[in-house]
């Protein structure tokens, strides 16, 4: 018998629809009363491959193709066991230099707890990484990448980035372990590619910080939360003071200085009011690179289901204004990449991966900067020269954090392009959740984009035939 597979799901584009299967990521776009046709056929309960209509035929093995159609009862199950055992294991390409977990912000949002004097107090090391400990972090993360065995590609190469806290803090580390790294890439084959980059607030960059930067070449991105100082209200000091003039003297610093840097945007309820702060932004700074954050919640900071609709419809309404300026978000790229490749995206997080690893400044390694205050996940040190990530049960327990492994996902039409969202997050929204839970922030933006991405498709394929 032909049936529909459990993993297809329709999209209505008012002169046909989609039919989309999940897990194989390739629209078919039928018209509607083909459709029609094809469902009084399947509705028969005697379709079978013996018995397809003419009319049908060509669209049946096209359908059957892309297991859109199956005609065995076990086809769905095989399918889904062949997607999951591609699953990709532990293998490390990224690491997260925390050289100083104290911070000059206490940004409302925070999600790694800096705005919070008592997690501050209690947890923060107010010791910076030294010279001993980032020496010994960059032979840890040279081992993982050896230990690895990537075979580098643009996606994968090796990244190390400068993060806190505010790694500035910390300046003279950054650029002794940035100099140490540089010496290292003529002599290393798996750092030859390396990238450098650092994640700062900006309020502490000065002429001399931004050259130094630039001479030994770690990218620069700011974080910011829109054009405007209403945008930019939750983005404040220890005292509760707004910062947003003096993120505005470093990006003119910056720009002065000819140093090209990206933007990390933190979607707060006020920057997703208005799609037009964040192209004046890049406009007037020339801005060629940058990525959208939702925010997270925390114990004290729950974020609403409405929140999470619109800054996924914000996400794809830049998108669509961005791309007329020829620049790309980060964030929603990675699901294009997948989609118009038809390859799952398992993972939208290097932890959930397996492929990062965090060191902290007193040398103690983790998988994810988000347990940066209580250091949970964090099960090894940079002195331990037996650690292999790719072996680590904590390592391998998040690398099967995807939807694919997920039954609550198994219905989604996003499944494929997913990769899922944050554990910790998933952990924080609910008193009884693990990191195994789902983030449902990315529901809603994964569903969106999904839509968004299949009904931009058809308009170009019909605008392509229209011109012709």
């Amino acid at each position: 018998m032909v049936k529909f597979s459990r993993f297809t799901h329709r999209f209505d584009l008012v002169d046909a629809v989609a039919l989309y299967h999940s897990l194989r990521m390739k629209p078919i776009f039928l018209k509607k009363n083909i459709l029609h046709t094809l469902d009084n056929w399947i509705s028969t309960k005697s379709s079978n491959l013996d018995n397809v209509p003419v009319d049908l035929t060509d669209t049946v093995s096209t359908l059957l193709k892309y297991k859109i159609l199956t005609s065995t009862e076990d086809e769905d199950s095989r399918v889904l066991d062949f997607v999951k055992s591609k699953i990709p294991k532990p293998s490390v390409n990224v690491c997260y230099m925390i050289i100083s977990e104290m911070c000059n912000l206490a940004c409302k949002y925070c999600f790694v707890g800096n705005n919070n004097k008592n997690i501050r107090e209690k947890y923060f090391q107010g010791n910076n990484m030294s010279k001993l400990i980032a020496d010994k972090a960059v032979s840890f993360f040279l081992r993982q990448l050896k230990l690895s065995q990537i075979g580098y590609t643009e996606i994968s190469k090796p990244i190390i980035i400068f993060y806190g806290g505010e790694p500035l803090i910390n300046f003279p580390i950054l650029v002794y372990i940035a100099e140490t790294i540089n010496t290292l890439k003529s002599s290393d084959i798996y750092l030859k590619d390396v990238e450098l980059s650092l994640i700062t607030n900006g309020t502490l960059l000065d002429e001399e910080k931004i050259l130094k930067l630039k001479d030994l070449g770690v990218s620069i991105a700011i974080s910011v939360d829109g054009f405007t100082e209403e945008d930019n209200s939750m983005r404040v000091d220890p005292k509760g003071n707004t910062i947003f003039n003096k993120l505005l003297s470093s990006l003119d610093l910056c720009k002065q200085l000819g140093v090209k840097i990206s933007l990390s945007v933190t979607l707060t309820e006020n920057t997703i009011k208005n799609t037009k702060n964040i192209l004046n932004l890049v406009d007037k700074y020339n801005i060629k690179a940058f990525g959208f954050n939702i925010m997270m919640s925390s114990s004290d900071f729950i974020l609403s289901n409405e929140y999470n609709e619109r800054a996924a419809q914000f996400i794809i309404d830049e998108f669509l204004e961005l791309r007329e300026r020829g620049i790309y978000e980060d964030r929603i790229i990675r699901k294009l990449r997948s989609f118009s490749s038809s390859k799952i995206y398992f993972s939208d997080c290097a932890a959930t991966s397996g492929g990062q690893i965090v060191i902290s400044p007193d040398g103690k390694v983790g998988i994810c900067h988000g347990c940066l205050a209580d250091k949970s996940y964090f099960i090894s040190d940079v002195f331990d020269e037996k650690f292999n990530a790719c072996e680590n049960e904590t390592f391998l327990e998040w690398s099967q954090i995807t939807p694919v492994n997920q039954n609550l996902c198994l219905d989604c039409p996003a499944l494929g392009i997913c990769g899922g969202g944050c554990p910790i997050n998933a952990r924080n929204l609910k008193q009884e959740n693990t990191i195994h839970s789902v983030d449902e922030r990315f529901c809603s933006h994964s569903k969106k984009t999904l839509e968004f991405f299949i009904k931009d498709l058809y308009n170009i394929i019909m605008n392509n035939k229209n011109e012709k």
